[in-house]
């Protein structure tokens, strides 16, 4: 099986079984998926996210609960650049309703280096993952392969999307996998 082939069967099993919310369909995307508010909400009880105060933070809709309950608490987010690869942008202190959808965080973001910033937790999204922390994105956009970030790195999926193993060398590892269901510490 390839990267490709993998997302592929992903993506055609949660549209099939009518399991991915917008955008759909769920192909060239890091899934949004029917329980990923219930996941949002079981990383969010985790000491990682707890004692985070700068999280490094994808732009997949998926993700959307968390961004916006880290705005809530004070917590800091680096986000990346929706329009211009390679940049990012920092928000702090500011009320999560005025930021209606994510490609407006240039409105609100102030261009921020990577480098020298003190992550305490990077937020991504998957296509899929495994038991072993193994993680396959979709393809292109954030986060690079050249991402190197020493913060734990967590995401969440989907139980299709959990393998026990992947079916391909993993394009990165993950720290944390939340599902609906449970927490996945590999």
């Amino acid at each position: 099986m390839t990267l490709g082939e993998l997302r592929e069967e992903v993506w055609n099993a949660l549209a099939r079984h009518g399991l991915a919310l917008h955008p759909t369909p769920p192909h060239g995307h890091h899934p949004n998926f029917l329980g990923g508010r219930r996941a949002a909400e079981r990383l969010l009880a985790t000491p990682e996210f707890l004692g985070a105060r700068l999280l490094l933070v994808g732009m997949d809709a998926v993700l959307k609960p968390l961004r916006e309950e880290a705005l809530r608490r004070g917590k800091a987010l680096l986000l990346p650049h929706p329009d211009r690869p390679g940049e990012f942008l920092l928000l702090k202190d500011l009320d999560p309703r005025r930021l209606k959808r994510v490609r407006e965080a240039y409105r609100f973001g102030v261009k921020a280096p990577l480098e020298g910033q003190p992550i305490d937790l990077v937020l991504i999204g998957a296509v899929a993952v495994d038991e072993e922390g193994g993680w396959v994105g979709k393809g292109y956009g954030f986060p690079q392969a050249w991402l190197r970030v020493a913060a734990p790195f967590a995401t969440l999926a989907h139980p299709l999307m959990v393998y026990p193993r992947l079916p391909v060398t993993p394009e990165r590892r993950v720290d944390l996998i939340a599902t609906p269901e449970r927490l996945i510490r590999p």
